[in-house]
């Protein structure tokens, strides 16, 4: 594509158009905008800043006290304002390469190895050089912004090109222009969809300090039996899930149950769910009640590795599908899902499935790991005691994770209806408060 001159420095804008979907696109297009919005040049109102990673052979420069965003930060918290980060540097790390410490409110889009991921940052922050980040001015609203780039997620990886690896390359960025109202209007905007996520994020926490409950009281409840040991193998049923193509994810046969189901607290995130339409065993079936186990962590520090949550069906006509880096676990005499789900959460299974982590790129449980596991066999009164102790609390959680999971989708169709100018504001605020 042809290049103009910039003053940002660098290789010059791209002078190519690529429409995106509702708001967003490279280069200015020819889509006429709704009444009272404009198309504006991204960097005539916000500036573009790039990232570095300092040198990994000085010590010295990392686990400082700057908050550094990398990618995992941000295929983690897809669509949040972070305040902390997996790792941080130094002041010498800062001084010592080309990242650079950004305020409060920049918008970071991932741009290469996994494309489209938008956080926010809620304190001063820098990045690795996989993002492009965006200081805003006064003209555009930092949540406003962060909401368009969530919203052309799809529309940012067409943007992206290469061979080995998709990479929105900064003749794009530099490009991007963004179709919005004036300020007071974003800010309308930014007001009805943030009430949405800040009612979501309440049932999420109320969701989680329900599970991080329950699991307590089934562990007290565990605290103090005595009695014979076995393999939990001879008490449950053990299936691994579903390799898949791309392909086989579009609307079809059912959902599939993904790593991004299991939040960290062991809840059950309906919003994890991928339509899936390829082809499957019955076995890989996921009923009401079963317990799903991570397998695979691709973090390679097992934050994931192990770690369980007791499925929760949409409605009664779900068919929910395990995916590959998923085992069922299912009782199949005397034990409970809840009893299960109990045991999963103790400290003794964690560390008995870090000891079968394998793998050098990504780790694995190894396939013997969870029948192997040994555990107190319990009399049939202790598992009672056990599931009458966690499973009014279970159930508080299951009702905050539905309501999550309506608001998100609520939000998710006001979007594009909001970003575009389809629908005004006050329109959209009575439907909000029907919900939150």
């Amino acid at each position: 594509m042809a290049r103009t001159t910039t003053t940002t420095g660098g290789r010059a804008a791209t002078t190519g158009v690529i429409p995106g979907k509702w708001a967003l696109s490279v280069g200015k297009p020819n889509i006429p905008a709704a009444p009272g919005f404009n198309w504006t040049a991204l960097s005539d109102i916000a500036r573009l800043e790039s990232g570095h990673t300092p040198s990994r052979r000085h010590p010295e420069y990392w686990d400082g006290e700057i908050p550094w965003i990398g990618i995992k930060d941000a295929t983690g918290n897809h669509g949040r304002t972070i305040v902390s980060t997996l790792q941080t540097i130094t002041q010498a790390g800062l001084d010592n390469s080309s990242a650079r410490l950004l305020p409060a409110g920049t918008v970071c889009l991932s741009r290469t190895a996994s494309v489209g991921y938008v956080v926010t940052m809620g304190v001063p922050m820098a990045t690795s050089q996989d993002f492009v980040n965006w200081a805003c001015g006064p003209d555009i609203s930092p949540h406003y912004l962060h909401y368009i780039l969530i919203l052309e997620q799809d529309s940012v990886r067409r943007f992206a090109h290469g061979t080995t690896h998709q990479t929105v390359y900064y003749p794009e960025a530099k490009a991007f222009h963004v179709c919005i109202p004036d300020r007071t209007e974003q800010d309308r905007v930014v007001s009805v969809l943030g009430a949405l996520d800040e009612k979501i994020s309440v049932n999420e926490r109320t969701a989680a300090t329900a599970r991080t409950l329950s699991q307590a009281r089934g562990s007290q409840a565990l605290m103090g039996l005595s009695g014979d040991s076995g393999p939990l193998g001879d008490y449950v049923e053990v299936t691994k899930g579903l390799s898949y193509r791309s392909s086989d994810l579009e609307p079809g046969g059912g959902h599939l149950v993904t790593l991004k189901c299991i939040d960290a607290s062991g809840v059950f995130r309906q919003r994890g769910l991928k339509p899936f339409s390829g082809v499957y065993k019955q076995s890989q079936v996921v009923e009401h009640g079963d317990v799903v186990v991570a397998q695979t962590d691709l973090t390679q520090r097992a934050e994931v590795l192990g770690r369980a949550a007791r499925v929760v069906a949409l409605n009664e006509s779900d068919r929910l599908i395990a995916s590959l880096d998923l085992a069922i676990v299912r009782p199949k005499t005397l034990l409970t899902s809840e009893y299960i789900d109990v045991l999963f959460g103790c400290r003794e299974f964690r560390e008995h499935a870090l000891s079968y982590a394998n793998g050098t790129t990504v780790l694995h449980l190894g396939s013997p790991a969870i029948p192997e596991f040994t555990f107190t066999v319990p009399d049939r009164e202790a598992v009672a005691a056990v599931t009458r102790a966690t499973q009014s609390l279970f159930n508080v959680a299951v009702k905050a994770e539905r309501e999550a999971s309506a608001l998100a989708a609520l939000r998710d169709t006001l979007l594009p209806q909001l970003m575009s100018g389809r629908l005004r504001v006050k329109d959209a605020e009575k439907i909000v408060e029907d919900h939150v």
